[in-house]
């Protein structure tokens, strides 16, 4: 509840998706996953994955970023106010912009 907290300060127009299937829930500016969605949160048994669609492309000065797909990158919250910080919030704005900037 905490990082969809954030998002939705960061983002008032956010468009969200849940999939049951894939126990996630999606972010983005349009409906879109692959092409709209920038961020998706999966709740895992000792912490919730915020995970970035395109992560790697994502400056992250604070070394936050798991993982190794070509685009995909997650950071692991284990506390709720964490899902506030400065250095996350950094990570979700720099994605919205990104998704809005392919818009054009």
């Amino acid at each position: 509840m905490a990082l969809r907290a954030t998002i939705t300060r960061l983002h008032r127009n956010f468009i969200e998706i849940s999939w049951r299937r894939q126990r996630i829930a999606s972010y983005g500016i349009g409906p879109r996953k692959l092409s709209e969605h920038y961020a998706y949160i999966s709740p895992q048994r000792s912490y919730v994955k915020l995970g970035f669609y395109r992560g790697a492309f994502l400056n992250d000065p604070a070394g936050l970023l798991e993982g190794t797909g070509i685009g995909l990158r997650h950071v692991k919250v284990r506390q709720p106010p964490f899902a506030s910080s400065p250095e996350l919030k950094s990570l979700i704005r720099q994605a919205i912009s990104e998704r809005l900037a392919s818009r054009k």
